[in-house]
């Protein structure tokens, strides 16, 4: 019983780390799940699609811990995927996404290509969702700025943070994929040593500036096994 998370894509930053949260969060959940790629699209071995939304939503039913499981951080000390600045705060936006979630929008970000429609403040992980809120607000700035994104998918990426919040290294992110099924705890390390020895693809992205407020550059492939 395999599911191919269509919706997720790995050349972007913030799929990737959806993916990396939806395993964490069914692991959480005593979910016997392994997690591989096929391509660019993650593939759980063990699950079905509606036992997954149904997992994930019951988890946000019963009440997220992330926020307790993130460094408080402030601004001199922050994590180093937390780019935000001015008035948008990573914290507040995750409580807010916390309320917001539902059923529709995980199985919506899980299996439908992204459209970045959803009135949610970009956290800078996905390149698209930037440029898209760069566009709308003209000169404006940035944290003043409509932000329109992919909800459930911010969400499941900011779940991924205990173990995709480093990675970065001289204003750089760097990621990579494996093509042999591994459980949460195989997937920590591959995440942590960033290494292609299980197969895969390694891709970076560059951290970019509009203002403090940063964002990550679409992705480039440095490396295949």
């Amino acid at each position: 019983m395999n599911y191919k998370m269509v919706g997720l894509r790995a050349d972007n930053t913030q799929g990737w780390m959806a993916a990396i949260g939806t395993l964490a969060i069914l692991d959480r959940m005593d979910c016997d799940v392994q997690l591989a790629w096929e391509g660019c699209h993650p593939v759980l071995h063990g699950a079905a699609r509606d036992q997954v939304a149904d997992t994930l939503m019951r988890y946000l039913e019963q009440g997220s811990d992330l926020l307790d499981r993130l460094p408080a951080g402030d601004g001199q000390n922050k994590a180093p995927l937390d780019l935000t600045a001015g008035r948008v705060n990573l914290r507040e936006v995750i409580a807010q996404m916390l309320a917001t979630v539902t059923r529709d929008k995980i199985d919506e970000a899980l299996n439908r290509p992204w459209t970045n429609r959803d009135d949610i403040t970009s956290l800078g992980w996905d390149s698209r969702a930037v440029k898209l809120a760069g566009s709308i607000g003209g000169d404006r700035a940035p944290d003043a700025a409509p932000h329109r994104g992919v909800l459930a998918g911010q969400w499941l990426a900011a779940e991924s943070l205990p173990i995709t919040g480093r990675g970065v290294r001289d204003s750089v992110y760097s990621w990579v994929t494996w093509f042999v099924p591994i459980d949460l705890g195989g997937a920590r390390a591959v995440v942590r040593s960033r290494s292609t020895e299980w197969g895969g693809v390694r891709y970076q992205a560059n951290i970019g500036r509009n203002g403090k407020m940063g964002y990550l550059e679409p992705a480039r492939i440095v490396g295949t096994r």
